[in-house]
């Protein structure tokens, strides 16, 4: 458990992105806990009252931490569409629970971290800066950059083109007319602009019902990886 020391210490840290957390929570002593530790992090909040408004943000937006009430009903789905296939796929959950039994369901489920009632502000907190540096990295490697370029895709025999919608050091998402399924092979070949040819292997990871899906990458090919990482390194002189 980290102490006020270390805690002061995340909060202050050189160079730390703000992490942002979705709450899935209809009761407001429980909110009103978890907000108030988000914010002893120097995190950013949103909220989704209900299962079904919780599904809606996982499919379309990106957070670091998701920290869903395991009284709220629906929300074992919840954490599992999460961990089906969405941009969220890789975010830290934390679940709340009350009980013992609660927390094989919520880790079955796909929970990362359980947050035991009495929900303290100062124990949540010390329990998200925990799992700070897990969200950290997934957070600078799927730190997302608006691209719009062609992109050409294989999937099996089928060959089409599609545009891209941005570009990170770990996938991409792409706008294309074409259903792919979660968990699907696919090839892909694009050019950076002034950066060179970028291709490779990856897996859907997401898709929606606006057309977007997330490409993972699995591997790149030749100087494909000098070429994106050479990109992203002029995006972000500071680093």
């Amino acid at each position: 458990m980290l102490s006020s020391q270390d805690l002061s210490s995340f909060v202050a840290g050189p160079n730390r992105p703000e992490l942002e957390f979705l709450v899935v929570c209809k009761d407001n002593p429980v909110f009103q806990s978890v907000a108030a530790a988000i914010h002893q992090v120097k995190g950013r909040l949103n909220c989704a009252p209900s299962a079904a408004t919780a599904r809606d943000y996982v499919s379309w937006r990106k957070v670091d931490g998701i920290v869903i009430d395991m009284n709220l009903p629906g929300a074992v789905e919840v954490i599992r569409r999460v961990r089906g296939g969405n941009p969220n796929r890789f975010s830290a959950v934390f679940a709340c629970i009350g009980s013992s039994p609660e927390t094989q369901v919520a880790i079955g489920a796909g929970a990362n971290f359980v947050l035991h009632r009495p929900l303290l502000p100062d124990k949540i907190a010390r329990v998200l800066a925990a799992a700070a540096d897990m969200m950290v990295a997934e957070k600078r490697h799927h730190l997302r950059y608006p691209l719009m370029v062609p992109v050409e895709l294989r999937m099996k025999e089928r060959e089409v083109e599609s545009t891209m919608s941005n570009l990170s050091e770990g996938g991409m998402a792409i706008w294309s007319l074409y259903y792919y399924r979660p968990g699907s092979a696919i090839q892909f070949a694009f050019e950076i602009p002034f950066g060179g040819l970028v291709r490779g292997d990856g897996e859907v990871a997401w898709t929606n019902a606006d057309g977007l899906a997330g490409i993972k990458f699995r591997s790149l090919c030749d100087q494909a990886s000098a070429h994106l990482s050479a990109w992203i390194a002029r995006r972000n002189p500071e680093n």
